[in-house]
C-alpha cells in the first residue's frame, strides 16, 4: 500500500499520505514525541518503544520489529503523521504482535490508522501470518483505541495465551488474518 487520501471539510487541500517501512535516527524523536503525546503509552511502553525505535534506526534490517510510517508532504516538507510498530511473536510461528500505533491529532479520523493496520496485515499475510495480537487498556482513556481496534477487525480475547495475559486493567485483542485458522482461535 503506497497511498491513502481523504478530504476533510476543515482543510482546503487534499494531501497524499505515503506509508513506508523503516525509520532513520532522525525519525526517532518524532516517533517518541508522538507516542508520548497520545497519552496512551505507559512508562514501560515508552521505554520499549524507545528501545525498538533505536534498534530499527541503527539496525541492519534484520530486527524483529518493523515500523510503518505514514508521511505527508506539505509546505514544511515531508513529515511523519503516524506510525505503527509490530513484529512476530518469538516461538509462535505465524503470530504477530502490534506493539503500538498512533496518528497525529490533526490527521485522525481520516483513515490513516486503518491504512497502517491494513499495511501491517498485508505484510503479516506475506509472512504466512495467522493472527495479530495486541494489548490495550480497559479504562476510559483507552475507549477510542478500543473502538478503533474493533472497527479494524480485532476482537477481545476471553481466553488467554501464555504470552498475552493482560496486566491489571488491560485487554487482549486478536485479529485473525488466516481464514483457515479462524476456527482455531483463542476465544
Amino acid at each position: 500500500m503506497d497511498t491513502t487520501t481523504r478530504e476533510d471539510d476543515a482543510r482546503e487541500d487534499m494531501r497524499e499520505v505515503r506509508i513506508s517501512s523503516g525509520i532513520t535516527p532522525d525519525d526517532v524523536e518524532t516517533i517518541l514525541n508522538m507516542a508520548a503525546s497520545s497519552g496512551l503509552f505507559s512508562a514501560d511502553a515508552m521505554l520499549s518503544a524507545e528501545d525498538m525505535a533505536w534498534d530499527c534506526a541503527y539496525g541492519n534490517g534484520e530486527e524483529a520489529q518493523t515500523f510503518l510510517l505514514a508521511k505527508v508532504c506539505d509546505a514544511q516538507g515531508e513529515r511523519i503523521i503516524g506510525f505503527l510498530c509490530y513484529g512476530p511473536i518469538m516461538y509462535w510461528p505465524g503470530e504477530f504482535e502490534l506493539y503500538g500505533i498512533t496518528v497525529d491529532p490533526e490527521f485522525r479520523r481520516l483513515g490513516i490508522g486503518s491504512a497502517l493496520v491494513a499495511e501491517m496485515t498485508r505484510r503479516a499475510i506475506g509472512e504466512l501470518g495467522r493472527s495479530i495480537f495486541l494489548e490495550t487498556g480497559e479504562g476510559r482513556a483507552f475507549e477510542n483505541a478500543r473502538l478503533f481496534y474493533e472497527a479494524n477487525g480485532f476482537s477481545v480475547q476471553r481466553r488467554f495465551c501464555k504470552q498475552f495475559i493482560p496486566m491489571d486493567g488491560g485487554l487482549v485483542y486478536r485479529l485473525n488474518i488466516d481464514e483457515e485458522d479462524a476456527d482455531n482461535n483463542y476465544q
